[in-house]
């Protein structure tokens, strides 16, 4: 049902927004990628598909439960498969839906990561960079002028919005 599509594919923006990973990463990840730290806190690394970069990411309690929600014996993969063009169409219905006037996209999700998840709360650049994937630092200075305020704004209301349509998680 389209409704229940809509809402994985928030979900699956969600996870990319908490995790960083792009799209083509997101839709290969697979339970190998998790892995435990000697503190029992769980980590999501792979190597970035378009650079070959490892990516190191602690999953915040968010992800842990968006990956409970999103989680099926069926697949191999963490996330359920959404072809790109169907998950764009539903990010772009989703944001008209709530009058979200900011275009965005599936890497709005990675910048949203590095400014407000990382950058924002004083992480630094050079670790950004590694849960990234980046080669080097100054790919990650370009999401680091994009963080106006309007960014936070239209992201807050995306997530009250969607609350509102009852598509908790």
């Amino acid at each position: 049902d389209l409704e229940e599509e809509m809402e994985t594919a928030r979900d699956i923006f969600l996870f990319a927004c908490y995790t960083g990973a792009a799209y083509c990463d997101l839709m290969e990840l697979d339970k190998s990628h998790l892995v435990r730290d000697d503190e029992g806190s769980l980590w999501l690394k792979f190597n970035r598909h378009k650079t070959g970069v490892p990516c190191r990411v602690k999953l915040l309690p968010e992800v842990i439960r968006l990956m409970g929600k999103l989680h099926s014996d069926e697949r191999e993969t963490l996330l359920p498969f959404m072809g790109y063009a169907t998950y764009q169409s539903y990010l772009k219905a989703l944001r008209l839906r709530a009058g979200i006037s900011f275009p965005f996209t599936t890497h709005t999700a990675r910048h949203t990561f590095a400014t407000l998840i990382t950058l924002e709360q004083g992480v630094p650049i050079e670790t950004v960079s590694k849960m990234l994937g980046h080669s080097n630092v100054s790919m990650t200075e370009r999401y680091a002028k994009v963080t106006p305020q309007k960014l936070f704004e239209e992201f807050d209301r995306f997530l009250s919005f969607t609350e509102d349509m009852q598509l908790a998680i």
